[in-house]
This record gives structure tokens, C-alpha cells and sequence, in this order.
């Protein structure tokens, strides 16, 4: 079996913890990823959280509620598998989490242990055959590069003002030219894409554009800080 949506990941069945008690709460997260990015379904918080809780109930399950997920620790996971702490992923703001090649080295440890998953009893199956646990099926292999990223940002205007030495002279214009944003998006998903952004840099070590989003958030400190608006009840 093949999963066709986010819906049947309800379908994976758990693993026996005795198999994978070895690795660590990032390592089966990983785990996870790996199988969303090669079915292709996003691998947004909610549906590694849902195929966390699915997989290994016991460590992503809530205590008392087994069958459903604790999506807060699904979330910590997430947050150490980035570059600056275990390195495992990036993550894509509008797309999900991506592994990085170590991280595609952590999992495919996970994956001699415990193998792939299954869904009911029936092991994965594509086209008739059996997946390579090793990658992604090329068909639905994601396109997220961290090093195509921070190429593409390369060639905006902010950049260039900032290889210039003209940073001072740059608008909050250019800052949403390089976030691909706008300036009535909310200032937390400005903050999200800016640092998703320095994330993708640090996954590379792009000393050099590192340094120019550090030049970049105290140009703009105050309105890359700026609180969202709160709405009030009339």
C-alpha cells in the first residue's frame, strides 16, 4: 500500500518499541519525514505529528490518550532536527520539513532497525513493488534545496545593495523583495520566513549570507520586530 492523502496516515501501524528504543525522539521524527516526503504529503507540523503519534504511540501518543497525538513534543523534535542544533532538516514555511543529508544518513540507520512502515498489516508497496527506503521515489521527491534557496536570494536587489555597501540605503521594500512576502502579511510570518531563511544558510554554512541577514534584521529591526495586531471585540 501506498498512502494517497494525509487521511491515510490514520492507517500506519505502530512499531514495536523494543526495535527502535535505541534512538533518540529527533531520530524517529526524522523518521517520519523521510516516509511524508517520499509519499509525498507535506510534512507540515500537523502531519508529522499524526504520523508520530501513529508510529510510536507510546513517545508521541498523550499520556493518557495514547491514540492521539502529543503534537507539543512532535514540535520540540522538530525544532532540535534544525541546523542549529542536531542539523537533521530544514524547514520550508509554505512546504514542510526537509532532511539534509546527515539527516538522510540518521534515518536510514532507523530504517535498517525497525524497517519501513505499514498500514494494516500490509507493508508499502509502489506500483507493485517495493520502495527503496532509502529515498524518495523521484517522482515525488521534494524540490526544497537549501543551496538553490540562498542562490536565488543571491540575485535580489537587497542582496546587492548590501555586496554594494549601500544597505543603509535599502526600503522595507527590498526586505519583502527578498522574503517573497508582502507588506500586508502578518509580521510573525515575516519573522517565520526570515528566519526559515537563516536557516537554510546556516544548512549550507553560508558565512557570507549569514552575515548579510545579520546586516539585514538591524537594518530592519523594528519592523522585522514589530508586534502583530491584535483584534478587539467591539
Amino acid at each position: 500500500m501506498e498512502p494517497k492523502s494525509a487521511r491515510d496516515l490514520l492507517k500506519v501501524d505502530p512499531k514495536d518499541p523494543a526495535t527502535y528504543g535505541p534512538f533518540s525522539l529527533v531520530h524517529l521524527t526524522a523518521y517520519s519525514v523521510h516516509w511524508l516526503n517520499t509519499w509525498g504529503i507535506p510534512s507540515t507540523y500537523e502531519t508529522v505529528s499524526v504520523i508520530n503519534a501513529r508510529l510510536f504511540p507510546a513517545d508521541f501518543g498523550m499520556r493518557e490518550f495514547p491514540e492521539i497525538p502529543d503534537a507539543f513534543r512532535t514540535n520540540r523534535s522538530l525544532l532540535q532536527m534544525r541546523p542549529r542544533y542536531r542539523g537533521f532538516a530544514v524547514s520550508d514555511p509554505r512546504k514542510g520539513v526537509y532532511l539534509t543529508e546527515r539527516g538522510h544518513k540518521e534515518v536510514q540507520r532507523v530504517i535498517d532497525a525497525i524497517g519501513p512502515p505499514t498500514f494494516e498489516g500490509r507493508p508499502v508497496k509502489v506500483d507493485g513493488k517495493g520502495i527503496d527506503p532509502r529515498r524518495p521515489r523521484k517522482d515525488k521527491e521534494r524540490t526544497y534545496n537549501p543551496a538553490q534557496v540562498i542562490e536565488e536570494r543571491r540575485s535580489r536587489l537587497l542582496f546587492q545593495r548590501f555586496k554594494n555597501g549601500n544597505l543603509q540605503d535599502a526600503d522595507v521594500v527590498h526586505l519583502l523583495g527578498l522574503l517573497g512576502l508582502y507588506d500586508h502579511t502578518p509580521p510573525r510570518e515575516i519573522r517565520s520566513e526570515f528566519g526559515h531563511l537563516r536557516e537554510a544558510a546556516a544548512a549550507i554554512h553560508d558565512e557570507e549570507f549569514l552575515e548579510f541577514l545579520d546586516a539585514v534584521h538591524q537594518r530592519f529591526r523594528s519592523y522585522l520586530e514589530r508586534p502583530d495586531p491584535t483584534h478587539q471585540k467591539a
